[in-house]
């Protein structure tokens, strides 16, 4: 056997131990002679090297980790983003349709501002798209207490039981997972 088939075949039997046989391996070869003192330093290489090989690993996993954590904390700003964007779009709506300052102006600046939003919320939606964020529910659902919280209960005989009527803050999906239950207001028959 030449000196470089003993070191592959070292290497072969090292990769195949466990911490404990590769120290009591090291402490046998200490005993040795000089001349064994290459067998003993690949040993305590291959040793560390299966060491740091376990610590990557656990970087990764530990990265991989942090990395969703981070993606649902930004997630989450552009939800808070959208909320605002729906509220004031609802408020401006909610405007009366006169003002002081004469009805042609204010409408002229009414539709000015309605436009914009219609504008933004497009934008917006595209850009929920493209991060595989989707909000989880639309008026008409059924009500499904996985991804919705009922926070309003109407009793109306002209509407499906368990439909939702109106949605009070939207829930949100990341790649098919809850972020946040969408409130929403419920048609409940009584019995």
């Amino acid at each position: 056997m030449t000196k470089d088939e003993l070191k592959e075949y070292i290497c072969n039997k090292i990769d195949l131990m466990d911490s404990v046989e590769i120290n009591e391996l090291s402490q046998f070869l200490q005993e040795k002679s000089k001349d064994e003192s290459i067998a003993e330093e690949l040993i305590v290489i291959k040793g560390e090297f299966k060491k740091l090989t376990k610590l990557v690993q656990q970087m990764q996993t530990g990265l991989e980790v942090v990395k969703k954590e981070q993606s649902e904390y930004e997630l989450k700003s552009f939800i808070s983003f959208y909320s605002f964007l729906k509220n004031s779009k609802d408020a401006l709506s909610s405007m009366p349709q006169n003002s002081i300052f004469g009805v042609s102006k204010f409408n002229r600046a009414f539709s000015a501002f309605e436009n914009g939003f219609k504008s933004i919320d497009i934008l917006y939606t595209d850009i929920l798209k493209s991060i595989d964020l989707q909000i989880s529910t639309k008026v008409g659902d059924v009500f499904d207490p996985d991804i919705h919280e009922a926070v309003e209960v109407i009793e109306d005989k002209d509407i499906d039981d368990a439909t939702i009527v109106e949605i009070l803050e939207d829930g949100f999906l990341y790649k098919d997972e809850l972020l946040n239950y969408a409130k929403v207001k419920v048609n409940r028959w009584i019995l």
